[in-house]
């Protein structure tokens, strides 16, 4: 009888711990909302809940981007630099073409918006 309970509660043990482990590591990687793309430009739309995570990506074309409901936004760089960075509301920038990979992360409290428009050749 002492080995069943102990079988039971090394079980359940074993499986708080997967299920905790799970979801302390678990990223939300969202993928952008295309809204437009054709021979001139491709805008797209990023929605970031708290937590919430893009997926690494290379930008390639010059682009502009507005941001449309702003938070805490932490950006982690193909060289392993991170950068955090306030990005408020109404902030708009155009970056010329780089190949810069990265990521970003929205690591405030409210959800964060962003549109990006892509100036193809």
């Amino acid at each position: 009888m002492k080995r069943f309970l102990a079988g039971v509660v090394t079980g359940w043990l074993v499986l708080a711990i997967t299920v905790l482990a799970k979801n302390s590591g678990s990223e939300n990687v969202v993928q952008p909302q295309v809204l437009v793309e054709n021979q001139k430009v491709k805008i797209v739309r990023w929605k970031l809940q708290p937590g919430d995570k893009t997926p690494v990506h290379t930008h390639s074309l010059d682009h502009i981007y507005v941001v449309v409901q702003g938070s805490k936004i932490r950006e982690y760089l193909s060289d392993g630099k991170v950068n955090d960075d306030e990005q408020e509301a109404g902030r708009a920038a155009f970056s010329l073409a780089k190949g810069k990979t990265h990521s970003f992360e929205n690591i405030g409290i409210g959800p964060y918006e962003m549109v990006s428009i892509e100036l193809k050749q």
